[in-house]
């Protein structure tokens, strides 16, 4: 039996650390949520891509160098490429190499307005960032405090229902004693059946929550079983207008940066449109040579014995007698010549060409497309300038209704908390009333439903004021800090 018990407590006990290791903080619901989220990932991806082409822009300014090789076979009639000679039923097998270089020298402008275009758009995706994050955060600690407050309510469901029962059992002593009568013991367990009710209700609620929280946080529903409250502080009040909070928050919002940027980003891209107006210098250098399989070498060896080769025996007339006269004709030859293939490294060196150019290019006329695309360059600009403007309006148009929500969720919160103070008095009165036989169960329950229902909008006035005290807090440019 000993045994049983004690290995019932070390079950109890683990069970008890094992929620106590599932309860989260803020921080680590923050935390898990920016982790795990796709936005977020995919907008690291696409700021990784913008810094790769703005590397990619920088890197075009340097000069291109390109190394080429071919290799052909060529059969019946065909070009031998060393000579340039036609040949007739032969196979020709010949390679070309080059070597070459190019560095542009000027084209309008073109690379400084696109690598000054581009490292403004990866500013304005690291704000754009910075905006998807915090949402992100805003939606984590709303969801956050709606898991207090259903746990607030639930806790006070249960609360009220552990009272009822406790009532019941004092007025089934009273109504034994004839003290009571048996109507006010109804009328307490119909009231016990609808707390139990609200206590479940309180459940499916906190769970429905819980769900929300783990939803923000892309974890399994297990992952999230109980929350831990934060240090919240209910005293500071916000004391600044809407303009004095507007103010603050211009300068620090991602969103209002973001748009900022993409206007000076859509100047550049004016810049960048009318550089084409302009002409461009390239500078262009290589070195090209071939090799060819019926290149040959003509080798020349002197003879020791000159050799004479005779052309042929003519007749030829004198012109005094008429008589034809017999002479033969031969060539001295003094050396001998031979044909020698020549190797490839000769080739390579025989045949190596250099060349240099230097190329303008003017436009004259285009179809009007430069002009076109600067037109387009501008009205991007004044898009980009009705941005801004549609987020300093939605910016300004938040915090009027941040100010006004925590101003009304602050007075809700003192009022509730003096109707509570006045609540409580009237319920511990009616209570004694109650069990005195003087105070039907009409009234006694009447009491303790008005008590039931402000500790409830407590629960509730209490973390939406939370929640609009932090968004207050977050558009002042204050640091979230809730441990």
């Amino acid at each position: 039996m000993k045994t049983r018990i004690f290995l019932l407590l070390i079950s109890l006990s683990a069970l008890s650390i094992a929620n106590a290791q599932q309860a989260i903080t803020l921080k680590q619901a923050i935390e898990t949520s920016l982790a795990n989220n796709i936005s977020i990932k995919q907008g690291a991806n696409a700021i990784e891509s913008a810094r790769i082409g703005l590397e990619q822009d920088r890197m075009s300014r340097l000069p291109s160098f390109n190394a080429g090789a071919g290799q052909s076979i060529n059969f019946g009639r065909s070009v031998n490429p060393y000579d340039n000679q036609v040949v007739e039923n032969q196979q020709v097998n010949s390679n070309n190499l080059s070597l070459s270089a190019s560095v542009n020298l000027f084209n309008g402008f073109q690379n400084r307005y696109s690598i000054q275009q581009k490292e403004l758009n990866l500013k304005a995706g690291n704000e754009d960032l910075g905006t998807t994050r915090n949402n992100i955060i805003l939606g984590v600690v709303e969801s956050y405090a709606n898991v207090l407050g259903n746990k607030a309510l639930l806790a006070s469901a249960k609360s009220q229902l552990e009272s009822t029962r406790a009532q019941i059992e004092r007025t089934e002593k009273l109504v034994a004693a004839g003290k009571l009568a048996s109507a006010f013991l109804f009328d307490l367990k119909a009231q016990l059946a609808t707390e139990e009710t609200n206590q479940v209700i309180a459940e499916n609620n906190l769970e429905l929550a819980k769900l929300n929280l783990a939803q923000w946080m892309q974890v399994s529903p297990e992952g999230v079983q109980d929350v831990i409250e934060p240090n919240l502080n209910f005293n500071t009040a916000a004391d600044k207008s809407a303009a004095e909070v507007y103010a603050q928050a211009e300068s620090n919002q991602p969103q209002i940066k973001a748009a900022q940027t993409r206007v000076l980003s859509s100047e550049k891209g004016i810049d960048l449109a009318k550089s084409a107006f302009y002409p461009s210098l390239v500078l262009q250098g290589g070195l090209f040579t071939n090799y060819s399989s019926l290149a040959k070498k003509v080798i020349i060896t002197p003879l020791e014995t000159p050799v004479y080769r005779k052309f042929g025996d003519f007749l030829l007339e004198d012109a005094v007698s008429g008589t034809q006269i017999p002479v033969s004709i031969s060539q001295r030859i003094d050396a001998s010549q031979n044909l020698q293939e020549l190797s490839w490294g000769n080739q390579f060196n025989n045949n190596l060409r250099k060349g240099i150019s230097l190329n303008l290019n003017i436009p004259i006329f285009n179809g009007y497309q430069a002009r076109f695309a600067q037109e387009n360059a501008r009205i991007g600009k004044r898009n980009a300038e009705l941005q801004l403007e549609q987020e300093k309006n939605r910016l300004r148009q938040t915090i009027e209704s941040a100010v006004a929500n925590e101003k009304a969720a602050r007075k809700r919160m003192e009022a509730v908390e003096k109707q509570i103070k006045a609540l409580e008095e009237s319920w511990r009165l009616s209570e004694q009333r109650f069990n005195l036989g003087v105070l039907n169960s009409v009234d006694y329950l009447q009491a303790k439903n008005n008590l039931s229902r402000a500790e409830n909008d407590k629960a509730r006035f209490r973390y939406d004021f939370f929640i609009r005290r932090a968004l207050l807090d977050f558009y002042m440019g204050k640091e979230l800090d809730f441990n």
